[in-house]
């Protein structure tokens, strides 16, 4: 037994090891002789089967128990001499005098011996021929050296090295006196090649751990997994994490958390990768708690259910066993998106994205093509420069988001938490994003990479230009009106997406309410508001914007948004009229929190006078029901406007019907609005073409706004338009800043003579 190093480097590298440090960069120092009584009795790293056909044995040569729960099984590169876990011995385990632990090699080709291993590694060990540079360790749970053997120069040797075969055969090397020798030198200690006469803790057959199933045979080649519903183990490396807790909330401000949607990204080592191209060597494994424990990079055993949810084939981890960590491997190199597969792909199925559901991915260059990054964290791209939108109808299969949720942070309510503040790609409509990269995921319907902390991709500025300016002063000769659906405009105290909207988060959203109509839609004569909590809300709007007044009358939604209008100064408004408050739905749908009822947000009209010689006619602010609501829904409640404006238009006046009506332009609520029982005329196609959007949803423009008019107004339209400064745009740090604060882009029409 060789004494302990008392030299500058031993000591200094003791030091550090009993304070939790290691020497970083330095190979590891030899092992020295077993102080306990546990050495590597016998070896092989080269079998009858190959390369993998590898173990490694233990023995206890002492005459007392070990505890040798933690040790770890480590390799030492054959260049730098860096260690890499292989596997990590459970806690409770015991060696008695003269008892065996086997570790097997469980990679393709692996261990073929008879006896079953006590515990399995898959990252195998370099023939101790190659480069006469090789070898492996053993370490307790500190980290100290229990014993190692390894090639002439390898620095887990001990005293000269021992030299494996190069050619595959039985060649194991096994210490001399019965496993007991340890004169400090391997070539000494072992003899071989010889047979092999591998032991385990049970002196034969030992515990043969679970039999481990390939990822992409959990993947299988179709969109759902084959063994769907049943109960595996896989193993596989680290490549990232999902850190956000999904949630709903319902009525009465109660929250359901959804914890299976975080967990762990998991890949196959390339070596155990099949040829199978439609396979995917990747998947998700959710339920897992403490994700910051797993870094890229831990090689992880991992025992759950396969489920197949909302189109993601996944993991769910059996309860109570967090994944194991069973060593360390190199991060897989991420699969370049090919950009020509991805649009030739079937648009519904999309096959070649499936293939990669789960593996590191990388798009070498994207494009913002579905506006900026929204609300939830998500930028919605098509590989390539080319700027060109992606709408509700058009066909796009190679249309890809980056996903946020890896940065987090495990927020207690994700609605509150700025959704993945640390990784969230953060663009504009048309910017370009180059070297997106994570692990390739499924939600909502669409494929999207989970960018990981610290690996955010570079975002050129190539899209529309910040700030938004794109509507003209207003002149004498002009009268403008817009509506605004100003999403969830609740006073402090209120009771929003889980939590209790603070004063500090009023005044931001009162300031940042309060540029969008000043400076982004330049003060209209008339904004029809939406989603508004009440007068008082709306009327400290009217007060920071300062020349405007407030209208709004209370309706039916539970969660408390009306409908309103803000009306500038020297604009006379001769009536303020809610209709429909008591209105009965149509018969066998549900289309209102009031039972029977047809309006949750009935509409509000205001007569109004017009300054600039534009005459009288009534303005209508509208929010139809969501689209969650049965569509005979939105048809009703707009069949009872149109026959309002019919009666308007029957004493001779004119009309103008805007707001969030939940529907798109050739849907039946805009059909039965426009049915020739009025003059309403729907503005959308005056629009410039490629603007006609005023939503964004799961990464295409689509439009739920809408400005209608009748005659008498339809040949003073001298301008219409949608203000992109909401979905055109990603979220500014500035609190003052109006861009992005709603999720709708208004609809803005000028009257003109």
């Amino acid at each position: 037994m060789r004494k302990r190093r008392t030299g500058l480097l031993g000591s200094l590298a003791a030091g550090l090891a009993l304070a939790g440090f290691t020497l970083a960069g330095l190979p590891p120092s030899p092992a020295e002789a077993s102080l306990n009584g546990v050495v590597i009795s016998e070896l092989r790293t080269r079998g009858p089967a190959g390369g993998n056909d590898e173990f490694v044995e233990l023995f206890n040569t002492s005459n007392s128990d070990v505890d040798i729960s933690g040790y770890k099984l480590q390799g030492c590169a054959s260049t730098s001499g860096a260690t890499g876990d292989r596997t990590t011995i459970p806690a409770g385990t015991i060696l008695k005098p003269g008892q065996h632990y086997l570790f097997t090699n469980s990679a393709s080709g692996g261990y073929s011996g008879a006896v079953t291993g006590d515990r399995s590694y898959s990252t195998g060990f370099t023939d101790f021929q190659s480069s006469n540079a090789s070898g492996l360790r053993v370490v307790d749970a500190s980290g100290a050296v229990i014993d190692g053997a390894g090639s002439p120069n390898s620095p887990c040797r001990e005293g000269t090295g021992i030299t494996t075969p190069a050619t595959s055969g039985d060649n194991s090397f096994e210490r001399k006196n019965g496993g007991r020798q340890d004169t400090d030198s391997n070539a000494a200690d072992f003899e071989g090649p010889k047979a092999g006469n591998p032991q385990n803790l049970s002196g034969g057959g030992g515990d043969p751990g679970p039999e481990i199933t390939k990822i992409h045979n959990v993947q299988g080649p179709g969109a759902e997994s084959p063994i769907a519903g049943q109960t595996v183990t896989v193993e596989g490396v680290v490549t990232g994490i999902d850190d956000e807790i999904g949630a709903s909330f319902g009525s009465g401000n109660t929250i359901r958390r959804f914890p299976e949607d975080a967990g762990i990204f998991v890949q196959e080592e390339p070596a155990d990768a099949d040829s199978n191209p439609n396979t995917s060597e990747g998947v998700f494994v959710g339920f897992v708690r403490d994700r910051a424990a797993y870094k890229p990079g831990d090689m992880v055993r991992v025992n759950g259910r396969v489920n197949e949810k909302f189109g993601l084939t996944m993991i769910s981890e059996t309860i109570n066993q967090e994944p194991e960590k069973v060593g360390t491997a190199p991060i897989p190199e991420p699969v370049g998106i090919d950009a020509t597969r991805a649009e030739r792909q079937d648009a519904q199925t999309r096959p070649y994205y499936e293939t990669l559901e789960g593996m590191r991915v990388h798009l070498t260059t994207g494009t913002a093509n579905s506006g900026g990054t929204n609300k939830f964290g998500e930028l919605f791209m098509t590989p390539g420069t080319e700027q060109d939108r992606v709408f509700r109808t058009d066909t796009e299969p190679a249309l890809i988001a980056t996903d946020a949720d890896a940065g987090a942070g495990d927020p207690d309510n994700p609605f509150l938490d700025p959704d993945g503040s640390t990784t969230e790609v953060k663009a504009d409509l048309f910017d370009t994003v180059s070297g997106a990269t994570g692990p390739m995921t499924f939600a909502f319907a669409n494929y999207r990479i989970m960018v990981q902390p610290g690996d955010l991709p570079a975002v050129a500025e190539t899209g529309v230009a910040y700030p938004y300016d794109e509507l003209s002063p207003s002149g004498k000769k002009q009268f403008r009106i817009a509506s605004f659906n100003v999403e969830n405009y609740f006073p402090v105290g209120g009771q929003l997406d889980g939590g209790t909207v603070s004063e500090e988060e009023f005044a931001e959203k009162t300031a940042r309410l309060t540029d969008a109509i000043n400076n982004r839609l330049e003060r209209p004569e008339v904004v029809a508001v939406q989603e508004v909590y009440d007068l008082a809300t709306l009327q400290r709007l009217a007060t920071s914007l300062g020349g405007y007044t407030a209208y709004l009358e209370e309706g039916n939604d539970n969660r408390g948004i009306d409908v309103g209008f803000l009306v500038k100064d020297g604009v006379r408004v001769n009536s303020v009229t809610q209709y429909g408050k008591t209105a009965a739905g149509p018969g066998g749908f549900d289309c209102s929190d009031v039972p029977g009822g047809l309006f949750d947000r009935p509409p509000l009209a205001i007569e109004v006078k017009t300054t600039g010689g534009f005459g009288e006619f009534t303005v209508f602010s509208n929010h139809f029901a969501s689209k969650a609501a049965p569509d005979a829904c939105r048809e009703a409640q707009a069949a009872f406007v149109r026959d309002r404006v019919a009666e308007i238009e029957d004493d001779g006046e004119r009309a103008i019907v805007a707001g969030d009506l939940n529907a798109f332009e050739d849907e039946s609520a805009l059909t039965t609005l426009q049915d020739g029982q009025t003059t309403l005329d729907n503005l959308w196609d005056a629009a410039p073409e490629q603007e006609r959007y005023s939503f964004a949803f799961q990464g295409r423009l689509q439009t739920l706004d809408h400005v209608l008019v009748t005659d008498g107004l339809k040949n003073k339209v001298g301008d219409f338009r949608y203000a992109h400064f909401d979905n055109d745009y990603h979220e500014r740090e500035d609190p003052t800043d109006g861009h992005h604060v709603s999720d709708h882009d208004p609809p803005v029409l000028t009257l003109s003579k």
